[in-house]
């Protein structure tokens, strides 16, 4: 994919001067690396605002039934209906086809990373870990009830299970009646016999709140994409922090096929899909980094492209062969996978660093290590 690069860009000669892994003759290159980020981000954040208007019509047929859940199903169950499946359609733009695409420049990156905590990787507060930050999450609904503190990250245990019903809490069970009523609704409209329909609808409260902080981090991830200035030492510790992620992302896909009880998360689609998303973006960032090295070493240049062009094909060949088996592939046959993406992974390690230091670029601490810099809104 080819990308357009910013003309004029050129930094003050004592930034340069200040920071020996950021010369001036390489600022249009990372700038494609800035540029891939927040072209992306621009229509995730269109996404967010469109996900607050659909939350704001479903909580305002709610709100008109006074609460009563059963009765907006009896008289707006198509409706509500319809409004749930545009916010899962805006949950696939800003986060499966979305932060998905530009996860591997955030989260390996320090300035960027604690969005990271909070939207997608974050996990509860009782089972983080080094390698797991527990995510800053804390929201509330506009009463003031709270609906999750310090309790996972808003995308995978808030409104995913709110919008795909994986998460008891998050729904309202509807009476019999409107079990039937609903049902009806919708054979009415299909213009044909359903053996079930919906036996329950997502909570407004929740939807509501979690649409609003959806829309107001997307506008702050924004605004701190565009005041970033990427250095090289910065995009190759990207490549080495969050390469080796990949193997990791089977495990979330074997367990969402086989335990979606247990985890009810990662069902909206396959985590392939996010898979080659972060993947991608990684790519784009070593692509970035390779013209300074081809001069210096072609050799390791021309390794690293092959590399990283070896990770995508290698992933179109895992989503070839899941749908040959009819979307039901083993779990001896996922975890095997996982093994061919950690050796794969690892392998680029001391590459990854042969590069910088050829560069003369410093790779920073990984980014959920020592203080995360939380963003301020301007």
């Amino acid at each position: 994919m080819k990308r357009i690069l910013f003309a004029g860009c050129i930094l003050a000669t004592a930034l340069f001067s200040a920071h020996a892994d950021a010369p001036a003759d390489n600022s249009q290159s990372l700038l494609v690396v800035k540029k891939y980020l927040t072209d992306n981000l621009q229509k995730m954040d269109a996404a967010t605002h469109d996900f607050v208007t659909n939350a704001a019509a479903y909580q305002a047929i709610i709100d008109d039934a006074k609460g009563d859940y059963d009765l907006a199903a009896s008289e707006h169950g198509v409706e509500l209906g319809e409004l749930v499946k545009k916010m899962q359609g805006d949950f696939g733009r800003y986060h499966n086809h979305g932060y998905e695409t530009i996860e591997g420049i955030v989260a390996g990156t320090k300035k960027m990373v604690w969005f990271d905590n909070y939207l997608d990787g974050g996990v509860p507060a009782n089972e983080a870990s080094t390698d797991s930050p527990e995510s800053p999450l804390v929201l509330k609904a506009r009463d003031g009830t709270m609906i999750s503190n310090h309790n996972g990250n808003l995308f995978h245990y808030v409104v995913e299970p709110t919008l795909w019903g994986t998460r008891t809490a998050f729904l309202k069970k509807l009476s019999p009646d409107a079990q039937a009523k609903l049902k009806a609704q919708y054979e009415a409209m299909l213009k044909t016999k359903l053996n079930a329909g919906p036996v329950a609808l997502p909570r407004a409260d929740i939807l509501a709140a979690a649409a609003i902080d959806c829309a107001a981090k997307m506008d702050l991830l924004v605004q701190v994409a565009n005041e970033w200035q990427p250095t090289t030492g910065e995009v190759i510790g990207a490549l080495v922090w969050m390469t080796p992620t990949l193997n990791g992302y089977f495990d979330d896909w074997r367990d969402s096929r086989y335990n979606p009880v247990a985890t009810g998360h990662y069902v909206a689609e396959s985590r392939v899909l996010d898979m080659r998303g972060i993947m991608y973006s990684l790519k784009i960032a070593n692509d970035a980094i390779v013209p300074q090295l081809q001069s210096k070493n072609p050799g390791l240049a021309e390794q690293l492209t092959y590399e990283y062009n070896n990770i995508i094909s290698f992933i179109d060949r895992v989503e070839q062969r899941d749908a040959k088996s009819g979307y039901k592939m083993s779990i001896p046959a996922i975890e095997e996978l996982a093994e061919q993406a950690k050796t794969m992974t690892d392998q680029l390690q001391p590459q990854l660093r042969q590069m910088a230091a050829i560069l003369g670029a410093e790779i920073p601490e990984k980014p959920t290590l020592g203080s995360i810099e939380v963003p301020v809104q301007k």
